[in-house]
């Protein structure tokens, strides 16, 4: 494809995609149809349809322009290359979730969120979703480092855990899950209660980090 060419259909695809974005902010994103992105972008049905041709396209590649935001799996690789000590380095990664998180927030958490609840309760929407994605996730991708260097610098005998390794993990796992649930509703849905209100996402991430290190026999 010449390079003009590939340029005016990459263009497109991002006015496209553009699009679904603003509307996905107005609706819930799993009520958005190919009608609603059509009517967004002023094009015709047939100029979306040239670049995607169904809805599921349109959540893959919204979904991969938010795991591209801040080239997060290049700093996560860069982290555990470095020469730090094994906990710095678990510090790190947690910064990387912490700024990636807060960025989300501010763009596509929403739109994630929505998804994610969708394609639970939907497993062939979620498989053909899925299908079509390119971008490797980024909390998945961060969730797999973070426990190769926790379950590594164990064996080698650096962290000491004071519980199971793999309770440890699940913890991690689990607790990361609920801030992001939580500070979702709480941020995105103004949803909160007398006992959790205001959460702020950095605090909470900090206090994982230092729970963690703490069953870690650090």
């Amino acid at each position: 494809m010449p390079k003009v060419k590939e340029e005016y259909f990459e263009a497109k695809k991002k006015e496209i995609i553009k699009a679904a974005f603003e509307v996905c902010k107005r609706k819930p994103a799993y009520d958005v149809t190919m009608s609603d992105i059509v009517a967004e972008t002023g094009l015709s049905q047939g100029g979306v349809y040239k670049y995607y041709n169904n809805i599921c396209s349109v959540y893959a590649a919204l979904i991969d322009e938010a795991n591209l935001v801040g080239n997060q799996k290049d700093k996560i690789d860069q982290i555990m290359a470095s020469e730090a000590k094994p906990e710095i380095k678990l510090k790190e990664l947690f910064s990387v979730s912490e700024e990636f998180f807060s960025d989300m927030l501010l763009s596509y958490n929403k739109i994630l969120f929505e998804l994610g609840t969708f394609c639970i309760q939907n497993p062939e929407y979620d498989k053909r979703i899925n299908g079509e994605t390119r971008v490797t996730p980024v909390f998945p991708y961060l969730a797999g480092r973070v426990a190769e260097l926790i379950v590594t610098e164990t064996a080698s005998g650096y962290f000491k855990p004071v519980v199971p390794v793999e309770d440890v993990l699940n913890y991690v796992v689990a607790s990361f899950d609920g801030i992001i649930r939580d500070v979702t509703l709480n941020k995105c849905y103004s949803i909160a209660t007398e006992e959790v209100n205001n959460l702020d996402e950095k605090r909470l991430i900090n206090c994982l980090y230092i729970s963690t290190v703490k069953l870690l026999g650090m």
